[in-house]
Order: C-alpha cells, then structure tokens, then sequence
C-alpha cells in the first residue's frame, strides 16, 4: 500500500464530512487538495487526477438536498447523476490510476 503523502478530498470545500476530513489530513502535515472538478463530469475529474496525482483520495462529495433530503426525491437524476454515476467516476478512474480511494456515503433508500 502507498504511504499517504498527497490527499485530494472531493466534498471537503463545503461538506461536513470532507471538510474534517481536511482537517485531520491539515493536521497529519500531509498535502492537501481539494477538488475542483464537478464529479459528475469524468474528463474533468480525470484531468484533476492528473494533474495533482494525488496518492489517495477521499470521496465525501454528494447531493444532500437543500433545504433538505425532501429535494433528491423531487430532483432524481439530477441526484442520481452526482450521487451514483459522480461516485463511480471517482472510483472507476483511481482505480485506473492505481490511487487508492476511500468513498465516505451515507444516505436515504430512495425508490426509483
């Protein structure tokens, strides 16, 4: 296993569970990113792996719903596109990359 020395956190800008992700990783010393690429975009989260080459990412990026969870049932794909198909790009492409990805997800059963 790769020793972690450069972290990129999807959903550490302005999510509860990323955001202390990023601060346990500030307080190891490690390198710090924080993703800037929309995870529902594959090419985009593919050049941002590139770019940083990050030697783990933590995934904590998702739809929550605003004002609250009542929104992702309203709003499917749009839910679907970040939460599901988001998830997998990550995934998929660190996994392609041999970046080891630790996906954090909570949520509701939704029926669909």
């Amino acid at each position: 296993m790769t020793d972690m020395k450069r972290v990129l956190i999807y959903g550490g800008k302005t999510g509860w569970i990323g955001g202390l992700m990023a601060e346990l990783v500030k307080k190891e010393g490690l390198e710090l990113f924080l993703g800037e690429a929309r995870i529902e975009n594959r090419e985009s989260v593919a050049k941002e792996l590139d770019d940083v080459k990050p030697t783990h990412v933590l995934m904590a990026a998702g739809i929550t719903g605003r004002p609250n969870i009542d929104w992702c049932e309203d709003n499917k794909p749009a839910t679907i596109r970040t939460n599901v198909i988001g998830t997998l790009n990550v995934a998929d492409l660190t996994n392609e990359r041999g970046i080891h990805c630790t996906v954090y997800a909570t949520g509701c059963i939704f029926k669909y």
